[in-house]
């Protein structure tokens, strides 16, 4: 048989006649290799007839070898950054102080150890081949863990004059014997411990000065805050055309001043940069999380809200307690508004968003997405979260007061956000003018210092519907109205 190509003439054989004839045809070039399979073959058929050795270790051991425990990690996610900024020294302490901290809040329950994996990454593991911290479940929100979390991060580890916050990354996994692993299955739980690389900005020329800066800033602020010097104060979101409806009251956080000095409070919105650019805000909404919900039991007709940063906004154990607390207490949950802060998040951040806010909708919360600016990521977290709430951030009755384009731009944002989520809250509401130009966009819902600003005194009041539609009239009209109209700015229809 002959087949012919553009250059040549080739000769192909004709296949085999049958198909026993075609597998001998197969089988002769693989001839060569049967004196290797055939000694391999042998040298299993050996090792299975071989008995079995005994084992040398005690036989308690000897039965967990073949068996995978479930574990607790701890990786420290910042000690790299501790390294460049204040020094290999520094960041050795801080690994060496981590490890001393683990081992006493272990110590006191017996069968579990801790296994130093490296300067980074630690391992809690029980002899007893269960849970350790006498964990019931493995679960991603775990009291248990949220407890090491609070008793190992929330202090600042000291070491020559400097200070500085470990940020750590904890949870559950599944590993061979502890006592048994060698280096692939150590790097295997190293790959695994670490967190998500984060995707922030490079470092540039004063990123050393600027971290530490800011280190200081957040060690100052967690240690007023574990003293007991972080106080709640309460601002209104206010309907305007109705001035006894409010949709609920904001808690805003305030750190008082030490003891014997007389310094003016400071909000914590000053401050929060500097610990949302080291992702150190999650022991601080934790805490702000628990007073809100006090304040929510002592006053069982108030709706307040809880307003967090993005960097916090992720189902993990630093919340195991409130989302516990929250189940049990669907009275509790209805009256809360969770306000996640877009301002300094990452697209990362997006799908951990989206999830901590429907565990949150199930339990019974509204949620509100503030700082909203209209740009392509606040939009995607919108699509992400389907808030129940969105507040326009300052900026937009700023630049509406200046010019006709900002006027349009607020109105076209009030226009998006209606389609978005069932209420709009335009912030930044400080003066009169500002009251008259977001009367004349066409807001409702409006929060600043001109209507109200924060107050230490609990409200009591019952909040209003959040769903209410978007619509004017009613219910009167704000007393400051008429001050607005006075100055020459029209009311809506």
């Amino acid at each position: 048989m002959q087949t012919c190509s553009l250059e040549t003439l080739t000769e192909v054989p004709a296949p085999p006649a049958s198909v026993d004839a075609f597998l001998r045809a197969l089988g002769r070039p693989l001839r060569s290799l049967w004196p290797w399979t055939a000694a391999a073959c042998d040298r299993l058929r050996r090792s299975a007839a071989a008995p079995a050795r005994a084992h040398r270790r005690p036989d308690g051991w000897g039965r967990t070898l073949s068996r995978r425990q479930t574990c607790a990690f701890v990786f420290i996610g910042n000690l790299p950054h501790l390294d460049e900024a204040f020094g290999a020294e520094f960041a050795a302490a801080t690994s060496r102080e981590v490890a001393r901290r683990l081992i006493a809040f272990v110590g006191a329950r017996a069968g579990d150890r801790v296994l130093t994996l490296r300067d980074d990454c630690f391992l809690i593991w029980s002899e007893r081949g269960t849970l350790p911290l006498a964990s019931t479940d493995a679960s991603p929100m775990n009291a248990d863990l949220e407890q090491l979390l609070c008793a190992v991060a929330g202090e600042a580890v000291r070491f020559q004059a400097m200070a500085a916050l470990a940020r750590l990354h904890v949870g559950w996994i599944d590993v061979p014997d502890p006592r048994t692993m060698d280096a692939a299955e150590t790097d295997l739980v190293l790959w695994a411990a670490q967190p998500a690389p984060d995707f922030q900005e490079l470092p540039s020329k004063n990123w050393r000065a600027r971290y530490r800066a800011d280190m200081e800033t957040a060690v100052a602020v967690l240690e007023a805050a574990r003293a007991g010097r972080m106080q709640m104060r309460w601002q209104p979101v206010i309907d305007a055309y109705a001035s006894a409806d409010t949709l609920y009251r904001e808690g805003c956080v305030h750190l008082l001043p030490a003891p014997g000095r007389s310094d003016a409070p400071v909000a914590l919105g000053s401050v929060l940069p500097c610990l949302e650019r080291l992702q150190l805000t999650r022991e601080l909404d934790r805490m702000a999380a628990n007073q809100i919900l006090d304040a929510l039991r002592r006053s069982p007709e108030a709706g307040m809200s809880l307003n967090i940063s993005a960097n916090s906004a992720r189902l993990d154990h630093w919340w195991a307690t409130a989302f516990h607390a929250l189940a049990q207490e669907p009275q509790v949950a209805r009256r809360l508004v969770v306000e996640v802060g877009w301002a300094g998040a990452q697209w990362q951040d997006a799908e951990a968003m989206r999830d901590f806010c429907r565990r949150l909708a199930v339990c019974g919360c509204r949620i509100a997405i503030d700082h909203f600016a209209a740009s392509a990521a606040s939009l995607g977290v919108l699509q992400a979260c389907k808030p129940d709430i969105v507040k326009l951030e300052a900026q937009f009755i700023r630049r509406a007061g200046e010019s006709q384009f900002g006027f349009d731009s607020l109105k076209h944002a009030l226009a998006l956000c209606a389609n978005l989520a069932p209420c709009t809250v335009v912030e930044g509401v400080d003066r009169a003018e500002d009251l008259g130009v977001a009367l004349r966009a066409g807001a409702r819902w409006m929060q600043g210092y001109y209507l109200g600003g924060p107050r230490a005194a609990l409200p009591t009041s019952a909040p209003t519907n959040a769903a209410a539609p978007m619509t004017h009239g009613g219910g009167g009209c704000y007393p400051r109205r008429a001050q607005a109209e006075a100055k020459g700015s029209p009311t809506p229809a």
